[in-house]
């Protein structure tokens, strides 16, 4: 029988992303990317506006799939 894994909070959970951890890390590397001259992708800026919308709209976590 199946049981699945039971994880006491989401921050333990090794299928989640936290939303503003993964949004601060992306602005960071956007900066030094910046900084350093060398080129942004439009991917990366649209992931950063993603993450962006999602903590406006009160969302704490997001699936790694």
């Amino acid at each position: 029988m199946y049981r699945p894994d039971v994880y006491p909070t989401n921050d333990k959970d090794p299928r989640l992303e936290n939303v503003a951890d993964k949004f601060a890390t992306l602005t960071r590397q956007i900066d030094n990317a910046e900084w350093d001259d060398k080129p942004v992708t439009k991917a990366q800026r649209d992931k950063l506006s993603t993450l962006k919308q999602q903590m406006r709209d009160g969302k704490l976590w997001t699936p790694k799939f």
